[in-house]
């Protein structure tokens, strides 16, 4: 690895294609005109279209939600129910477009995905799109907390596992039952116990446990509860801009420890600096510093964020990124792990995995 990248990031070694991506969070279908467009086509950041271009694409969709100004469980059933509507018209499309949409569940199906002994998911497709649902915003289960305190149970979030949802991110910046978060600190700060007990039954469904947004304390907190590997779906460095969003030094060894993946956010206030390619590099590189090459990845926020860093245009810009690895003199297969390996690896560790005792 060389911190000063080797020629102009203008160029490309490889471009669109050549590495497999795995972006772990987006909010697009919250963010277009679903009764215009459908996911293949919406104009924004990410759409299917863009992201048949790198062949093999793992997209975490998720469904935003603040307590502060939705109606919870209105907007998550309603999304849920746009996400699985927009499954059906990707199957249809894809039939005219050489791609297929899969609904990634389970550790087994995406073991599979990035199988690249195979053409495609019927044996003919070349380009695969696949979606896994998240919800940003641990509110979705804040019903959960009565039925805890009495019984011990958790209805809602099974629910929610049964309609397809694999990843949950404990906080947006709105306090909840589980956590408060890092914008919105309350006393005793940090996981409740429900909190605590709700990361618990994620690990047991096989959720993925998220900790972007949440409070200091809440990370910690969850790091000592969890038994499966977590990620921070969205965060950078806080050591290169300091920001409340990001990660400390301190954070990111633990999430080594842990054997979690941060996703490096495009958001331009986390990246500070130039806010541009060259600037997220530095990210990526400062975390691999820190001896965490295979725990970095891209969490692009793409159609969360208002403002895209130089240099990128939306997901078919993703490329970049690794292209500059590259010139920074990272190997083929250290670019893998950051495009998509490694967090196909917490996602495989820490979602069921019901085909691995058949």
């Amino acid at each position: 690895m060389d911190n000063n990248i080797c020629g102009s990031l203008s160029g490309n070694f490889y471009g669109p294609g050549t590495f497999p991506v795995f972006d772990a969070h987006c909010d697009t279908l919250t963010g277009f005109d679903t009764e215009k467009y459908d996911l293949y086509t919406a104009p924004t950041h990410y759409n299917v279209r863009k992201q048949c271009m790198y062949g093999r694409y793992v997209q975490v969709v998720d469904i935003w939600v603040d307590s502060a100004r939705h109606d919870t469980d209105g907007r998550v059933e309603k999304y849920i129910d746009e996400f699985h509507r927009q499954l059906t018209a990707l199957e249809r499309i894809g039939k005219d477009n050489d791609f297929a949409p899969v609904h990634i569940t389970t550790a087994g199906q995406l073991r599979a995905f990035y199988d690249t002994g195979r053409t495609g998911i019927d044996g003919k497709k070349e380009a695969l799109a696949g979606l896994i649902l998240g919800i940003e915003g641990g509110e979705c289960i804040d019903g959960d907390a009565a039925p805890f305190r009495e019984r011990g149970e958790f209805p809602r979030l099974k629910e929610l596992f049964g309609k397809g949802v694999r990843l949950i991110t404990l906080t947006w910046n709105t306090p909840n039952n589980m956590s408060d978060t890092n914008c919105a600190a309350r006393e005793p700060a940090g996981l409740t116990d429900f909190g605590r007990a709700a990361v618990r039954e994620m690990n047991r469904l096989g959720i993925v446990v998220d900790l972007s947004h949440i409070s200091d304390k809440g990370f910690w907190d969850t790091l000592s509860v969890t038994e499966k590997p977590v990620v921070a779906s969205h965060s950078d460095s806080r050591e290169l801009c300091p920001h409340s969003r990001n990660l400390t030094d301190d954070m990111f060894r633990a999430l080594i420890k842990n054997g979690g993946v941060t996703g490096i956010n495009f958001c331009t206030s986390f990246l500070g600096g130039s806010a541009d390619v060259e600037m997220m590099l530095k990210h990526i590189d400062r975390f691999c510093a820190l001896g965490g090459v295979k725990n970095v990845g891209i969490g692009s926020d793409l159609d969360g964020i208002e403002v895209l860093p130089g240099g990128i245009d939306g997901a078919e810009s993703l490329y970049k990124i690794f292209d500059g690895l590259l010139r920074m003199n990272y190997t083929e297969d250290q670019v893998r792990g950051i495009a998509y390996g490694n967090f196909q690896r917490v996602f495989e560790e820490a979602l069921p995995d019901p085909e691995a005792s058949k």
